[in-house]
């Protein structure tokens, strides 16, 4: 049974505040200027900090790596822009209190083109290989917690991964950047999404769109159709909330409990 067939029109609980994205959602993606300095907190994933591998008045290129991971629940951080290190220490965080960071002082001559590597072979990886890698990158959540990718994708032993859930449905008030994405992106998500569900052993991928986008989920499906020898399409219906995708895939599960022994990874 398609679980996607029992789902009621909209979560029944929480706060269901105004939309108001009609700002920017039919703007394509665009890059933001390059300033001339940058701060980057070492604390901006939730967990352990990460330690700085840059010296001050240390040029750096666009890319590079300036912190390592200060533990597990942590993660790499890379320069922004090619320049300086002008200073390593406490700065005025987003939560008004101090934070050690690091400030970059951008190379104004620079051309700023990031210097990119060959692409990794992540097919003939290991899966601790493979987390480790995604933990090297920088590869957090989007969400206020920045929470790091490679903590969800390190299963459990013995756990299977029915589903891999992705959240696309960006609730909050005015964000679009999911809803651009997928609009824009959308092959480059769905090869995403097959490369971790590979990498997880799952069994399937589930994708929740609210019912607001509905040109995201045209543009999904059609990407979709197009990629027949990678995705296997199962159609279902659309939701609200990632909540609710969590609550209707396993009725047991609770958001306090680790998802991954539910047999669910999002």
């Amino acid at each position: 049974m398609n679980p996607f067939n029992l789902l009621s029109k909209s979560f029944q609980n929480g706060v269901h505040p105004q939309h108001l994205k009609a700002q920017t959602q039919n703007l394509p993606i665009q890059r933001v200027p390059f300033g001339t300095k940058f701060v980057m907190p070492l604390n901006q994933h939730i967990g352990v900090p990460c330690k700085p591998v840059v010296e001050k008045n240390q040029r750096v290129r666009r890319g590079e790596l300036i912190a390592t991971p200060g533990g597990f629940v942590s993660s790499s951080l890379h320069s922004p822009v090619t320049g300086r290190v002008s200073e390593i220490g406490e700065f005025r965080a987003y939560d008004g209190n101090f934070a050690q960071a690091i400030e970059i002082e951008a190379d104004p001559y620079a051309s700023q083109q990031a210097e990119v590597g060959d692409p990794i072979d992540w097919s003939s990886m290991s899966a601790e290989d493979f987390v480790k890698a995604v933990q090297d990158a920088g590869i957090v959540g989007m969400g206020g917690a920045a929470f790091p990718a490679h903590v969800k994708f390190s299963i459990p032993d013995g756990a299977n991964i029915r589903y891999l859930l992705i959240n696309g449905a960006e609730c909050e008030p005015f964000l679009t950047n999911d809803h651009r994405v997928m609009l824009e992106q959308p092959e480059a998500l769905l090869r995403g999404a097959e490369i971790v569900r590979q990498k997880l052993d799952a069994e399937e991928v589930v994708i929740g769109v609210e019912l607001n986008k509905p040109d995201a989920i045209e543009m999904l499906n059609r990407a979709i159709e197009c990629m027949s020898d990678l995705v296997n399409y199962a159609p279902g219906g659309y939701i609200d909330d990632i909540y609710s995708q969590i609550e209707l895939l396993n009725n047991t599960l609770s958001i306090e409990h680790d998802t991954t022994t539910r047999g669910v990874v999002w």
